[in-house]
């Protein structure tokens, strides 16, 4: 007994000492900032990442901080109010009503806030990064994206689609997770919609999504409402004027995102990162 009784302690001891070695242990240190393992082990966890995708988000955080601090970028109260407004406006509500729902979802509101603030100085540093990458895009570059990719400018008439519908949002999403799980309180339909019988979102909505897949859910006439795209059909090309803003958009896009890219990737080259323990 008392041996088993010694294995068991070592045991738990071990186990100890390995948790405080996460906890305490550094994995590396950028520019003289410490990130610990315990830091990668929690940002794994909770983006269901590994521990190196979350090291190198951890790194790039690390950088971003560095270069607002450097480049005296802030963001006031009334930037953070005009943000929150403006969110809740585009799901139509009030900033008022938007923040009480954020509080029935157990969500600090000050905590929420500081969020908002460092999003507006990250957004702040991007923009000063990609403002002068992404000019100089021409008529012949939009032509040629949009006949090089021809598939992208389709749009379906008609959906064969399967409808959920539920006052409960969890059961929705048990269905997306699992499509052969009994739902009681779901109430299920097949269906056969065309363009002309639904509003330009929900439209949209359908095109984006593939075959096979579900979409997001929706908020339809006060009920919680999915659909699952079986097919697409009545297919018909959108011309070239109605689809040039949209690949504006999409190609500065692009070039905006691998402004930022070089712009880290040079700066992580060119700062000073000693890797103390790399995370298993």
């Amino acid at each position: 007994m008392k041996i088993i009784q010694r294995i068991l302690v070592g045991t738990i001891l071990c186990a100890t000492l390995s948790f405080s070695g996460i906890v305490t242990g550094v994995s590396v240190v950028i520019n003289n900032e410490p990130i610990t393992l315990y830091e990668v082990y929690k940002y794994s966890q909770k983006f269901k990442i590994s521990k190196k995708e979350a090291l190198n988000l951890l790194v790039r955080q690390k950088l971003e901080k560095s270069q607002i601090k450097k480049l005296g970028i802030s963001a006031d109260i009334f930037e953070v109010d005009k943000y929150i407004t403006n969110l809740a406006s585009r799901n139509g509500l009030s900033q008022y009503e938007f923040l009480n729902m954020l509080k029935s979802k157990e969500i600090n509101i000050e905590d929420y806030k500081k969020e908002i603030k460092e999003k507006i100085k990250k957004d702040k540093l991007y923009q000063s990064i990609y403002r002068d990458k992404i000019k100089g895009l021409k008529d012949e570059d939009i032509k040629k994206f949009y006949n090089d990719n021809p598939n992208d400018f389709k749009f379906a008439n008609t959906f064969d689609v399967t409808i959920y519908q539920s006052k409960n949002g969890k059961s929705l999403q048990a269905i997306k997770n699992n499509p052969m799980m009994q739902q009681k309180d779901v109430k299920i339909q097949n269906k056969t919609i065309t363009a002309d019988t639904m509003d330009e979102k929900l439209k949209g909505l359908l095109n984006s999504t593939k075959q096979g897949k579900f979409t997001q859910i929706l908020n339809i006439k006060n009920t919680l409402t999915m659909f699952y795209v079986k097919e697409k059909k009545d297919f018909k090309q959108i011309s070239y004027e109605d689809a040039k803003n949209n690949i504006y958009r999409v190609l500065s896009k692009q070039k905006e995102d691998m402004a930022i890219k070089d712009y880290f990737e040079k700066l992580k080259s060119s700062a000073s990162i000693s890797v103390v323990r790399s995370p298993s």
